[in-house]
């Protein structure tokens, strides 16, 4: 029997927040045939072996592939070989490293249904227990955060609680294996599925709880690698993503439109490494004020943007 749904995730070394990524499968109360693609990307441990109990438990609710990459790391690469295994007209593309309810899936068809919707995307909540730092709450408001229903742009488009119709990605070639370093293979795919006229749909409603413990200084780390990789990278493959996190705040100083010269003058001195260390200690101790995590996630993406472009006019 065909599956309504696929669950798909890559997983390399899933430990225990992989444990209970799995036992929030079990619990799903779905009544139609779904399917789980885990993708091992290169675990040193194999899936199958250190999940053996829990995938035994799954094998009863629901149909389960396990497909193994010993050429690890390549995230693209990993979500590619799920959907192209996989069966169902839907897949709800999720993280290795999430807890969530037993009306996750079930609800991601319903709503999917409701709205007819290409894609539906719900909450990522990283501010989810009592000892939750003022930077994972801040973080919970980003992006959509806690916008009401409704439609939700391209470059919001993020893996890990969103369902998309199965044959969409095949449509639009996957996504990017270039982007092999830490981020950017979803916003490159959102821009493509856009120009494809896809419908995206954001709602709250559909929750799950990430299990990192997302800090000020991990997320900048991300956003640098980001900037000098996958933003820099779908910049050049795509002209039309132009501006993109703030990015034309690092082009020349008198490049058009010119009335952002003194905005990519203020840009170059608020980057200068003194100054950004200098916030990034401030904003790890005291966690506030917000603004300045907005500085710097954006801060740390476009100078590792200035170093891409550099790298790649050598």
């Amino acid at each position: 029997m065909i599956p309504d749904i696929s669950v798909q995730v890559p997983v390399k070394n899933g430990g225990d927040a992989f444990r209970r990524f799995l036992s929030s499968l079990i619990s799903q109360d779905i009544q139609t045939p779904w399917e789980l693609v885990i993708v091992d990307d290169g675990s040193d441990i194999p899936v199958q072996e250190e999940f053996m109990q829990l995938l035994g438990e799954l094998s009863d609710r629901c149909a389960v592939k396990l497909i193994r990459r010993e050429q690890r790391g390549n995230r693209p690469a990993a979500r590619n070989a799920a959907f192209e295994a996989s069966e169902a007209r839907v897949g709800l593309l999720m993280d290795a490293d999430l807890e969530f309810d037993s009306s996750l899936l079930r609800r991601h068809m319903e709503i999917r249904d409701e709205t007819g919707a290409d894609v539906v995307m719900g909450k990522r909540i990283n501010a989810w227990s009592s000892s939750a730092t003022s930077w994972q709450k801040w973080f919970d408001t980003r992006a959509m955060g806690n916008s009401s229903p409704g439609a939700f742009p391209w470059n919001y488009f993020i893996t890990g609680n969103l369902s998309i119709t199965s044959h969409l990605l095949r449509e639009v070639g996957g996504f990017d294996t270039a982007i092999d370093c830490y981020g950017g293979e979803d916003t490159e795919i959102g821009y493509r599925l856009r120009e494809k006229g896809v419908s995206f749909f954001w709602t709250p409603e559909l929750w799950v709880n990430h299990l990192d413990d997302v800090t000020v200084v991990k997320h900048s780390e991300k956003m640098l690698e980001y900037g000098e990789t996958g933003l820099c990278y779908t910049l050049k493959k795509h002209p039309g993503t132009r501006g993109l996190l703030g990015s034309m705040w690092v082009e020349p100083v008198f490049s058009k439109p010119v009335h952002l010269c003194c905005m990519r003058l203020f840009t170059r001195l608020a980057l200068l490494g003194p100054v950004y260390r200098t916030v990034l200690r401030y904003a790890e101790k005291h966690g506030r004020p917000s603004f300045l995590f907005t500085y710097l996630a954006v801060g740390a993406c476009l100078t590792g943007l200035r170093r891409g472009n550099r790298q790649n006019d050598l």
